[in-house]
């Protein structure tokens, strides 16, 4: 699970970070790399439905990969409530 008050922001932090992929391979982004980032974004909903708190995980995972990527800011902002 999200916390609550986090969860809103979880699901538009997964919709840039969706977003964000779908750029990447408008741009011909490396093959590997758009799959290393929809990897993230394949584990992200399941945190969701976790019975434990998978809120600092489930930023992690984001803050991870926008170290990575950091074109995919903007996803860890709407977690943070930033955008």
């Amino acid at each position: 699970m999200i916390r609550p008050e986090k969860y809103e922001n979880a699901i538009r932090a997964l919709n840039a970070l969706l977003v964000g992929a779908r750029l990447m391979a408008y741009e011909r982004a490396e093959h590997d790399q758009l799959a290393e980032v929809l990897d993230v974004a394949e584990e992200l909903p399941t945190l969701l439905i976790q019975r434990d708190d998978m809120t600092d995980y489930f930023r992690a995972a984001l803050q991870q990969i926008v170290t990575k990527y950091p074109n995919l800011g903007v996803a860890v902002e709407r977690f943070d409530g930033v955008s």
